[in-house]
């Protein structure tokens, strides 16, 4: 019964479907989903990703920097053409191994650009695709679910196992979509606009982190004796050490009362302290303060955050580090304060 589906055909499809819906994918986020990409600067604009390529160190960093810097936005504008030529190409089955052959030139770019600098190297997302291509470039469109193609009256037990595979795929991708758009509404709903980057605070007091705030039912309203009073704020502690701190400096402390337990990071930035929870957004592992980029750096797969705890990108995390409200104290020691 499993028979037909161990064939050169099905693999085909299935490389089809899954590269090139993704690749479609990818094209409409820049150019639809993702008002901030086609921008020349700003947080998640194409002018901070290049940037970002430039200074990971990436082979390709000096040839980024000559010739895609100066014009962010036509970069950008031509990434998002090339992903769409090739989804068009791979889901139509027209031209598929030139299409396979052009997702692999991409691939290979942003392994050169933008995971260069993941280890171990299992980690960057952009090798796997690129083999995926290239194997895709080598079987070619498997002979089913071709775009024009005639109809076949002859039943083919390949191609039916190849149609029930590509449908497969290309549920599970409309799945993960629904996922990712899921993911963002709940971001705006939870804590606004999703952004790479927080907004900056105006005073010496960093952002405070984001907590719930208290709602009433919907059903009638309680008498006034019945309404149950706000807890009480947890009381502010003094971080050990921070009056010393330089600007561009930053220390670890505990937020937990277990020593050596630093599971946080106060960070003085000019006159402003910002303090975050130093577990990473994409595995909660701790990220450590680097002073000479100024950016907060995961040591297990490259994820990085701008001073103010916004993603840089490309990731892989995707969720800003959770803010520790700190205080500026009369006598000049600083207090975190965690509800």
């Amino acid at each position: 019964m499993l028979a037909p589906y161990a064939s050169t055909s099905v693999a085909a499809v299935v490389l089809r479907i899954f590269l090139g819906g993704t690749m479609l994918y990818a094209a409409v986020d820049k150019v639809l989903l993702d008002p901030r990409f086609l921008q020349a600067t700003g947080a998640g604009s194409i002018g901070e990703t290049l940037g970002y390529f430039v200074t990971s160190g990436g082979p390709l960093a000096g040839l980024v920097e000559a010739v895609a810097l100066p014009q962010p936005v036509l970069i950008g504008a031509s990434m998002a053409f090339a992903q769409l030529l090739v989804g068009a190409s791979l889901l139509t089955g027209s031209w598929v191994r030139l299409g396979a052959l052009l997702g692999a030139g991409i691939s290979l770019t942003l392994a050169l650009t933008s995971t260069w600098g993941v280890s171990p190297y299992y980690y960057g997302n952009d090798l796997p695709y690129l083999v995926g291509f290239l194997a895709l470039a080598a079987l070619g469109d498997g002979g089913a679910l071709r775009l024009g193609a005639p109809a076949q009256r002859v039943y083919s037990p390949e191609r039916r196992a190849a149609i029930v595979s590509g449908t497969g795929v290309a549920a599970g991708i409309a799945a993960l979509l629904l996922l990712d758009r899921s993911r963002a509404i709940s971001a705006i709903a939870d804590g606004g606009t999703p952004s790479p980057s927080p907004t900056p605070g105006t005073s010496p007091t960093a952002t405070p982190s984001q907590s719930p705030s208290p709602t009433t039912s919907s059903g009638p309203t309680p008498a006034p004796t019945a309404t149950p009073p706000s807890p009480a704020p947890t009381a502010s502690t003094v971080i050990a050490g921070a009056p010393s701190l330089a600007s561009g400096q930053a220390l670890n402390f505990s937020t937990t009362g277990i020593p050596n337990d630093d599971n946080a990071v106060l960070i003085k930035d000019g006159s402003t302290y910002r303090a975050f929870d130093r577990a990473c957004t994409h595995q909660q592992i701790l990220v450590d303060w680097q002073a000479g980029s100024g950016q907060l750096v995961c040591p297990g797969h490259g994820a990085r955050f701008d001073i103010q705890g916004g993603v840089i990108p490309p990731g892989p995390a995707n969720r800003p580090l959770r803010a520790i409200e700190v205080t500026v104290n009369s006598d000049g020691t600083v207090s975190y304060r965690r509800n």
